[in-house]
C-alpha cells in the first residue's frame, strides 16, 4: 500500500514539475516552402512560454487544418533550461493547375461560388490536400442532387507534375432523375386519399407540367423531413392524431410517357400507419384570468362530435394568441394539450394559458429615412410609445407605411426588450425611401395623350413632410395640360387633408371634337378609422368644344347645343367613401379596396350642367405561391342621371377603351353609336379587369390579363360586351418612379369591320 501511495505521489510531482516547465526552443524540421514564421503564427505555444501538452494538441490541430502538411509530428525533449519542442512536418505539394470538366447544368463558376460559400479554396499555387478534395467532391455531389441528377458522378483526378499536382475535376451529370410517383403503403384510400397526402409533398412532387416548371419534380432530400411533417399533419387533420409516418425508401422504375416511350423514374415510398380516428370531446381553458372562458370559446371552431382537425386547433391557438396580444399581453403563452381516449375515440382539448404581465411599447425608432421627416412616419404608425403593445397592429402599420408611397419596409421590425424596464418592448423599423421626386423633360407617346412633349416637377414628399406638389406643362397631338397642384395630408397635424389643383386642358376626342377646359379643384379628406377614409372635392370648370367633326349627325338639337354654342360651366361636389388595405400604390401584392363615389353637378352649385353620377369600385389582390405570383381583380360600375330638365353633354358621358379600362382598344372607342357609327357615349358603364402577374425581378413583370365591359345608353346588357385578353410587360424605371407598360392584346369582338383583332398599346402607370 505504501508503495502504491509513493508511486501516485511521484506521478503528481512529475506532472507538477512538467506543468511548470517553459519552452526553451521550438525547432521546425522537414519544411521546404512553408517558413518557420508561418508555422509559429498558427501555434499558440511560443518560446519562453509555458509548456503544456494540451496546448501542443491544439497546435497540432491548428496546423493540420491549414492544409499545408501531409504529415505532422510534435515532440518534446528536455533542454538545458526547459523543453525543446520539435515540429516535424511533411509538406503537401502545391497545386499546379485546376481543370474543370463539367456538364451544361453544373458549371465551373457555380462550383467555385459554392466552394466559397463553404470556405473551401481550390486554386493554383495553393496546397494540395486529400481532405480538401473530399470536401470539394461532396459539395459537387450535393449540387447534382439539388438539381435532380441523382445518378451523377464526380471525382477529382490528381497528376504529378515536377513535384506539383495538376488536378482535373470531372463531373458527369448523367440523366436527370424525376419523381414518377409517391406511394403510401399502409394507407386506407377509403379513409384518406393518397392524392390528399401527395399535395403535402410540396418539395418532392410527382412529375407533371406544373411541377416541372417549378422544379419540384426532382428529389430534394434536404426538404424531405419538411414534407413528411406535412404528410403527418394532413393525417392529423382527418382525426388520426396518433398517425405514424415512416422513413421514405427510393427505387427506380420504368414509366411510359405520353408517346409510349419508357423512361427511368424515381419512386418514393412513404409508409404510414393511421391508428384510430378521433372526434372532438370537451374543450376547456386553464389559467385564463383576464379573458373569461365564455369569451375565449368564441374563438373555438372545433365542434363537439366533429372529426378532430389538428389544423383547426392550431388556428384556434393562433387566434387566441392574437386576441391576447391585441390587449397588450405579448408574452402570453398558450399550450394546447390533448387527452386521448382510444376506446371511445374521443380527444378532449385543453388550452393551458399563462397570461403574464401587460407589455407596453417603449422606444419607437425609424432608421433609413434620410429625407422623410420622422414624425411623418410616426403619425401613420398604429402603435404609440407608452401605450399597450399590440403585435397585431404591426402588420397593419407596415401596410399603412407602404400605402403612403413614401417608403417601403422589406424587413420585419426589430423588437427587443427594454434593458431598463422588463414591461416594455423597444421597436426599430428599417425603411427604404422611394424616389418620389421627379423632374422630367421628355418626349413620348401614350394611348391617352398621343405624342407629347412634357416638362414638369412633381413629388409626393415635398420637403420631406409627406405633402404632394406638382407643376406640369404638356403639349401633344391629342392633349395639352397645364397644372399646378398642392396637397397637405395632415392639416394642423390632424387626420384631415386639404389640397388645391389649378388646371387648363385641351383634349382631342378621336374623330369627334376637342374639349377645352380650365378650372380648379379643392379637396379635403380624412381617415377616420384604420383603413376607412372619406374625401370631398369641389370642382369648377369652364368648358368649350371646338374642332367638331363635320360628319356628326346634327338632327338632335341637344347635340348641336352642346357642341357649338359657347362656353359651359360645370360646378360639382363629389363625396367619396373608401376602405383600402392594398399594400402599395405602384406594385400591389395583397389587400382589398372598396370605393363609393357620388358626384353632384349643378343645382344649388350653379353652372350649366345638372346631373348625378354614381361610381362603385372594387379591387382585390391575392398573393400566390408564397408571394411569388399575384392575382388581381378590378370591377367598376358607373351610372349618371340628369335632373332639372337638362341634358347630359357628350363629354360627360362614359366611354370605355384604353389602358385604364379595356386595354386592347383605343380610348373612347367603346360605347353606344349613332347612325353614322360615331361613339356617342353612355349614361352607364361597367368593366372588369383580371390580371395574373409574374415578377421576374424588381424591374420586370409579365402580366396575363382579361378585360370585359361596355358602356350603355339605357339598361345594362351583359350579353353585349367587349373583351380583350393578352400579355403585358411592365418595366419599372426607378428614376421616374412609375412602371411603363407594353400591352399585346387580342380582341375577340371589334368595333368596326376594318379594325384588327390584334393590338399593341403603350401606357404609363399602374393598371388599377
Amino acid at each position: 500500500m505504501k508503495k502504491v501511495l509513493f508511486i501516485i505521489t511521484m506521478f503528481f510531482m512529475v506532472n507538477l514539475f512538467l506543468s511548470g516547465a517553459i519552452i526553451e526552443k521550438i525547432v521546425l524540421e522537414g519544411n521546404k516552402k512553408v517558413s518557420k514564421d508561418t508555422v509559429l503564427f498558427y501555434m499558440k505555444s511560443h518560446e519562453n512560454g509555458d509548456f503544456s501538452k494540451n496546448s501542443l494538441k491544439k497546435d497540432f490541430k491548428a496546423l493540420w487544418e491549414t492544409g499545408f502538411f501531409e504529415n505532422i509530428e510534435i515532440k518534446a525533449e528536455d533542454g538545458s533550461n526547459g523543453k525543446i519542442v520539435k515540429v516535424i512536418v511533411k509538406e503537401n505539394p502545391l497545386i499546379a493547375s485546376v481543370t474543370y470538366k463539367t456538364g451544361k447544368k453544373i458549371k465551373k463558376d457555380d462550383i467555385q461560388e459554392k466552394m466559397r460559400e463553404n470556405n473551401v479554396s481550390l486554386m493554383a499555387f495553393s496546397h494540395y490536400s486529400p481532405s480538401k478534395l473530399k470536401k470539394v467532391e461532396k459539395i459537387i455531389r450535393d449540387m447534382l442532387l439539388e438539381k435532380g441528377y441523382n445518378q451523377g458522378k464526380v471525382n477529382v483526378v490528381s497528376k504529378d507534375e515536377k513535384g506539383q499536382v495538376a488536378l482535373t475535376v470531372n463531373v458527369v451529370q448523367g440523366p436527370k432523375t424525376r419523381i414518377g410517383t409517391v406511394e403510401f403503403p399502409g394507407l386506407d384510400s377509403k379513409k384518406v386519399s393518397a392524392a390528399f397526402l401527395r399535395r403535402g409533398m410540396k418539395n418532392n412532387q410527382a412529375h407533371s407540367l406544373i411541377s416541372t416548371i417549378s422544379s419540384k419534380d426532382t428529389l430534394n432530400k434536404d426538404k424531405m423531413d419538411e414534407d413528411l411533417e406535412e404528410v403527418k399533419l394532413r393525417l392529423q387533420q382527418k382525426g388520426y392524431l396518433e398517425a405514424k409516418v415512416g422513413q421514405p425508401t427510393f427505387s427506380m422504375f420504368k414509366k411510359k410517357q405520353v408517346f409510349g416511350k419508357e423512361r427511368q423514374m424515381l419512386k418514393i415510398t412513404v409508409p404510414v400507419e393511421l391508428g384510430p380516428q378521433y372526434r372532438v370531446g370537451e374543450v376547456k381553458f386553464e389559467g385564463n384570468k383576464v379573458m373569461k372562458s365564455n369569451i375565449l370559446k368564441r374563438f373555438v371552431t372545433l365542434k363537439k362530435g366533429a372529426i378532430y382537425d389538428i389544423k383547426k386547433r392550431n388556428k384556434i391557438k393562433e387566434e387566441l394568441q392574437k386576441g391576447y396580444s391585441s390587449m397588450g399581453y405579448a408574452y402570453c403563452q398558450i399550450a394546447p394539450v390533448e387527452n386521448l381516449d382510444p376506446e371511445k375515440k374521443v380527444a378532449d382539448l385543453t388550452f393551458r394559458i399563462v397570461e403574464n404581465d401587460i407589455v407596453y411599447l417603449g422606444k419607437l425608432e425609424f432608421v433609413g429615412n434620410t429625407f422623410t421627416k420622422d414624425h411623418v412616419l410616426r403619425r401613420e404608425w398604429f402603435l404609440r410609445e407608452g401605450h399597450r403593445f399590440n403585435a397585431n397592429a404591426i402588420e397593419d402599420s407596415v401596410r399603412r407605411m407602404k400605402q403612403l408611397g413614401l417608403v417601403t419596409i422589406e424587413k420585419i421590425p426589430d423588437i427587443k426588450p427594454d434593458p431598463d424596464d422588463p414591461q416594455k418592448l423597444n421597436m426599430k423599423v428599417e425603411v427604404q425611401e422611394l424616389n418620389r421626386n421627379m423632374i422630367n423633360f421628355n418626349v413620348g407617346y401614350s394611348g391617352y395623350d398621343g405624342w407629347f412633349v412634357a416638362l414638369g416637377y412633381q413629388t409626393q414628399n415635398f420637403l420631406g413632410l409627406g405633402e404632394t406638389f406638382a407643376l406640369n406643362f404638356q403639349s401633344g397631338t391629342r392633349a395639352k395640360n397645364y397644372r399646378l397642384a398642392f396637397s397637405e395630408p395632415r392639416v394642423f397635424n390632424t387626420f384631415a387633408s386639404l389640397g388645391i389643383d389649378l388646371h387648363k386642358t385641351a383634349f382631342r376626342y378621336p374623330s369627334l371634337y376637342t374639349r377645352n377646359g380650365q378650372g380648379f379643384n379643392i379637396s379635403s379628406g380624412f381617415r377616420f378609422w384604420r383603413y376607412w377614409g372619406f374625401s370631398l372635392i369641389f370642382s369648377y370648370e369652364m368648358i368649350e368644344v371646338s374642332d367638331v367633326n363635320e360628319d356628326i349627325n346634327w338632327s338632335n338639337p341637344y347635340s348641336y347645343y352642346y357642341y357649338t354654342e359657347g362656353r359651359r360651366a360645370i360646378a360639382s361636389l363629389a363625396p367619396t367613401l373608401y376602405y383600402s388595405t392594398i399594400d402599395s400604390p405602384l406594385f400591389p401584392t395583397s389587400g382589398v379596396r372598396y370605393l363609393l363615389n357620388y358626384r353632384y353637378s349643378g343645382g344649388f352649385l350653379g353652372g350649366d350642367i345638372f346631373m348625378h353620377k354614381v361610381k362603385l369600385e372594387y379591387i382585390k389582390f391575392i398573393p400566390l405561391f408564397k408571394y411569388k405570383n399575384f392575382l388581381g381583380f378590378h370591377a367598376v360600375f358607373q351610372k349618371m342621371f340628369p335632373f332639372g330638365g337638362k341634358e347630359i353633354p357628350f363629354y360627360e358621358r362614359y366611354y370605355l377603351g384604353g389602358e385604364r379600362s379595356i386595354r386592347g382598344f383605343d380610348i373612347y372607342r367603346i360605347g353606344p353609336q349613332d347612325d353614322s357609327g360615331f361613339i356617342t357615349g353612355g349614361t352607364g358603364s361597367f368593366f372588369m379587369n383580371f390580371e395574373y402577374r409574374i415578377p421576374i425581378n424588381q424591374q420586370f413583370s409579365f402580366v396575363f390579363f382579361y378585360d370585359v365591359g361596355n358602356a350603355y345608353d339605357g339598361d345594362f346588357d351583359l350579353k353585349d360586351v367587349y373583351q380583350s385578353m393578352g400579355l403585358e410587360l411592365k418595366v419599372f424605371v426607378p428614376m421616374l418612379g412609375v412602371p411603363f407598360r407594353l400591352i399585346f392584346a387580342y380582341n375577340p369582338r371589334i368595333v368596326h369591320d376594318d379594325d384588327s383583332h390584334f393590338a399593341f398599346r403603350f401606357a404609363v402607370g399602374p393598371s388599377f
